[in-house]
């Protein structure tokens, strides 16, 4: 029976149908003038999100995303013979998102209307396996870049495809000069070796071959290990001779580090990731008074005071998961437990380390406990003893008042009277007094004015009336003016600012700067053989700096603690008293500088 012509219409009209409907790629139909969408299939409609109704309400550029609109115009622009049947372009979800696609147009007319049907490949996903492929690629290579071993690739015509660096550096090649030549060319020296042997043998044999041995050539011992595959060779090696040497080396240090161990007072303990002691040496025994067999698998936290278990056990842990290879323990100094119930003051290290694989923490303590209390006994004595300058030197300014008072109000007067005596006698003698009389007489006289004149020098020497008048600036005026009438040939000065000219600090700080100057210029007078000295005075309301500098011999060859004078050492208990700080610079044949500081707030 022959099937009439109407009939194979319908039926073709019914496959195409059946084609576009269930065709498992997007396909819609639009109309070309309008650029209406006419039609689109179920794979259409799963893909942008629209219903069917939705769609036809749709245009071509609606399906677009905004950024390829200027060019779809562009293209529709054209005559229809010079558009490109396959484009790619960014069409637009419902929701809004890109779509990466390549469509294929064809037109046709349907039904009198002149159309165009588009088939739509969704490219994601293949953009995606491009980008895995990318991105595996790119990892293997960065694997392969950076392991330790070498690694080659060799074709089935023995050349190099493939070298990473590490290769490089051990055939010591450039791999420019390796990739697409032959392995044997570049390296005859390995023709004939088992180098040769067992790369032939795993191809033949098509089985994975592992071998060591030495290249002579670069005087190397390599690890090798050679895959087969269709496309050739695939090498890695490594040089183990350096593992040779390393395991040698590891014998002789762990004898040493045995040695060490036994033979340091310091405490070395070991404990594992859990804080469990692993080692405990003999300087460890020492200091705790615990045998190593005894804290074998205890807690790190037994051999401190209770108060500190729990905190360590934290900072333990934090240390663990820090990073740093190594630190100080505690803040300079951490406490231990003795056995016998006595706390023991330790300086330790605390370093991470890998032992057999394991985690470990290395504890490296010293037991200064009576370096501590030797500490605290100094400190104390230090305390005490700058007390103590402090009361002598307060002792030594009211006894110097006295002193001067006493002077002044009792001795001056005598002396003044016995004169006044003196003179009425001569008054009432004169024309009675024989002339030997007249001679012993005017020498007594001189004698009294001499005494006067001793004991005014006195008064100025213990204790300077312009200090407590006049203040610092005053008192060192005329102490180095008196000093340059007594030492004509020496360059003597002093520097002060006009607004230090009135300043005043509290007594004692200008009394304990006064004398510590008075013994620098000493010095410098008597024995540093200077022909210059400077003294500079500066500061504020509550700061003080005095300079006293010359150009002499040093301190190497002056004297610094002669009885009678306080000597540095003086100086500095004196700065000290005062809260003040004092520097003595001094190098030979270019003079010394001494330089006091002090600050009220400090």
């Amino acid at each position: 029976m022959q099937t009439e012509p109407t009939d194979l219409a319908r039926k073709l009209d019914i496959s195409y149908r059946l084609l576009f409907e269930r065709n498992p790629l997007p396909m819609c139909v639009y109309e070309v003038g309008s650029l209406g969408v006419l039609a689109v299939n179920d794979a259409a409609v799963a893909q942008y999100g629209y219903s069917k109704d939705e769609f036809v309400g749709l245009t071509l550029l609606d399906l677009h995303h905004e950024q390829d609109l200027p060019a779809v115009r562009e293209w529709l622009t054209l005559p229809p013979e010079q558009q490109p049947p396959v484009q790619l372009w960014q069409h637009r979800h419902r929701d809004g998102s890109a779509i990466e696609v390549e469509t294929i147009t064809e037109q046709f007319d349907l039904d009198g209307i002149h159309a165009r049907m588009m088939l739509v490949r969704d490219l994601r996903t293949q953009r995606r396996l491009e980008r895995e492929q990318r991105e595996l690629t790119e990892r293997l290579t960065t694997t392969l870049e950076s392991i330790g071993d070498g690694f080659f690739t060799l074709d089935q015509a023995w050349c190099f495809t493939y070298v990473n660096a590490r290769a490089e550096a051990m055939l010591q090649r450039p791999r420019a000069e390796l990739l697409g030549f032959n392995v044997w060319e570049r390296f005859p020296d390995a023709v004939g070796s088992v180098f040769q042997t067992e790369y032939q043998r795993a191809v033949a044999q098509n089985r994975s071959v592992q071998f060591e041995t030495y290249y002579a050539p670069l005087q190397m011992w390599w690890s090798v290990a050679a895959y087969p595959s269709a496309r050739g060779l695939t090498v890695y090696f490594r040089d183990v001779g350096e593992r040779h040497d390393a395991e040698l080396r590891l014998k002789e240090e762990r004898d040493a580090l045995a040695t060490v161990l036994n033979s340091t007072t310091d405490g070395i303990i070991g404990t594992d990731g859990e804080g469990r002691i692993r080692l405990f040496s003999p300087g460890a025994e020492r200091i705790f008074g615990r045998s190593a067999a005894s804290v074998q698998g205890q807690s790190m936290e037994l051999l401190m005071p209770e108060r500190f278990r729990a905190a360590h056990r934290g900072q333990r842990q934090a240390f663990a998961e820090s990073g740093v290879p190594a630190r100080m323990m505690g803040l300079g100094l951490v406490k231990g437990l003795h056995a016998g119930g006595q706390e023991v003051d330790l300086e330790g290290t605390i370093a991470r380390a890998t032992i057999d694989h394991q985690p470990v923490q290395i504890a490296n303590l010293r037991d200064v406990t009576r370096r501590v209390r030797a500490a605290a006994e100094q400190e104390l004595s230090r305390a005490r003893l700058s007390d103590l300058t402090h009361r002598l030197m307060t002792q030594e300014r009211l006894l110097v008042r006295r002193l001067a008072q006493g002077l002044h109000d009792q001795l001056g007067q005598t002396v003044a009277a016995l004169r006044m005596v003196h003179e009425a006698m001569v008054a009432k003698q004169r024309d009675g007094v024989t002339e030997g009389a007249d001679a012993q007489q005017a020498q007594m006289g001189t004698l009294i004015a001499q005494a006067n004149a001793q004991v005014r020098q006195v008064l100025v020497e213990l204790r300077p009336p312009l200090l407590e008048e006049q203040g610092l600036a005053a008192a060192l005026d005329n102490e180095l003016r008196s000093r340059s009438r007594s030492q004509p040939d020496m360059d003597i000065s002093i520097h002060v600012t006009p607004e230090m000219e009135l300043m005043r600090w509290p007594a004692e700080v200008e009394y304990g700067a006064f004398m510590i100057a008075r013994e620098a210029v000493e010095n410098a007078l008597r024995h540093a053989r200077a022909t210059a000295l400077a003294v500079r005075l500066s500061g504020a309301a509550l700061a003080l700096q005095l300079q006293v500098e010359d150009n002499g011999v040093g301190m190497a060859t002056m004297a610094t603690g002669r009885s009678g004078h306080l000597g540095i050492l003086g100086m500095h208990e004196r700065a000290h008293a005062i809260g003040a700080a004092l520097a003595v610079e001094s190098a030979q044949e270019h003079g010394t500088r001494v330089q006091l500081n002090w600050h009220g707030g400090a």
